[in-house]
């Protein structure tokens, strides 16, 4: 059987590769466009950084599903189940960027990539998982995107989500960015 999209790239890469690409992809290159567009790095978020962090084991759970040679569904199995995911997570990410109109390039890149690669990957993995995964896979994927919702609603009740203006955040980044830096 022929594998197309996210299945063919968790089945070819080892999990430790996939892994490093999902860091990269998602903190890595919001931690370069933080430092580079707004001087600082920063992240307010608990969702963010605990909650995509249990969210990006979810791949890799299916990674090693894919790797033990576990039958697909059949629903799942062709090249336009992974288009259609494809552009209804890009659809998202543009009616997000839309409604939301960030100023920041990092949460631009969020939501243009971001969460649309997290849409992709739920609606091509959790088939894989919840059809093909041991109990313990599908007890530990309902946990950590349930810790991941659960975090997203402390945050948006404490405001953390709008992190610049989080505890004034985005006045202390400007004052850090007008500062010149004095060698010592």
């Amino acid at each position: 059987m022929e594998l197309y999209g996210s299945y063919y790239i968790l089945t070819v890469l080892p999990i430790w590769a996939t892994a490093i690409l999902l860091y990269f992809l998602t903190m890595g290159v919001l931690f370069i466009l933080r430092d580079i567009f707004e001087g600082l790095f920063y992240n307010t978020s608990y969702s963010a950084v605990l909650g995509d962090g249990g969210i990006l084991v979810i791949p890799l759970m299916a990674a090693g599903i894919l790797q033990r040679g576990a039958p697909l569904p059949w629903w799942v199995r062709g090249w336009e189940y992974h288009q259609i995911a494809v552009c209804l997570g890009l659809l998202l990410g543009m009616i997000w960027l839309a409604l939301d109109r960030p100023k920041q390039w990092g949460d631009r890149y969020h939501h243009l990539v971001i969460a649309p690669l997290i849409c992709y990957m739920g609606g091509t993995l959790l088939p894989v998982i919840f059809t093909s995964g041991t109990c313990l896979e599908k007890l530990a994927t309902i946990f950590l995107i349930a810790l991941w919702a659960g975090l997203v609603v402390y945050d948006a009740k404490t405001h953390r989500l709008d992190q610049r203006n989080y505890r004034d955040i985005g006045s202390y980044l400007t004052m850090i960015k007008n500062t010149p830096i004095h060698p010592r």
